[in-house]
């Protein structure tokens, strides 16, 4: 059966390399999303993401989609059509609205994991490490943008404390021996 470990939580929980972690121990690619921003130089086509004009993105049906500034982001059916051709498992990075919208859509094939840390203070010391600005840092970590857990979505999360790295590696080994089953 064709399944969707789904990542979601704040700013600087971990969940990016969480799925790095699951790409290079488990080979559980992530689903690639798409955007219409301009294609970086470290950056490349179909391997960073789908970049897509304003045309091509709106033919696509998605799951989730934002804009930031002038462009738009989103994950799309075709996106995770495509990598099931390929892996039965995948792994995808979403906002907590996107959770909900796979979880309506897909309830059976999602394994949703929510990752935190246990005190914001741990938040924004990784995201100063990783050299955001503090005025961003502190909108972030507010309001809507923090990504909290809402209470609705509580019953189908797998919550992961990440405040320690090894002991991380610990409980996503034991997760995945369960969904590798």
């Amino acid at each position: 059966m064709q399944k969707l470990i789904l990542i979601a939580g704040p700013s600087g929980a971990g969940k990016t390399t969480i799925s790095e972690y699951l790409t290079q121990k488990f080979n559980v690619p992530r689903v690639l999303t798409h955007t219409t921003r301009p294609i970086r130089k470290d950056e490349n086509p179909d391997v960073s993401y789908y970049f897509e004009d304003e045309a091509s993105f709106r033919k696509l049906h998605f799951f989730e989609q934002v804009k930031y500034g002038e462009y738009h982001y989103g994950s799309s059916k075709e996106a995770l059509t495509e990598a099931w051709k390929k892996h039965q498992l995948v792994s995808l990075i979403v906002d907590i609205k996107g959770a909900a919208s796979y979880l309506h859509d897909i309830h059976g094939q999602v394994y949703f994991l929510y990752v935190t840390t246990s005190h914001k203070s741990e938040l924004e010391k990784r995201l100063l490490k990783r050299g955001e600005d503090p005025a961003k840092i502190k909108k972030r970590l507010s309001g809507s943008e923090l990504n909290l857990l809402p209470a609705a979505l509580t019953k189908d999360a797998h919550v992961l404390i990440n405040d320690n790295w090894r002991d991380t590696q610990e409980k996503l080994d034991a997760m995945m021996s369960v969904l590798l089953k």
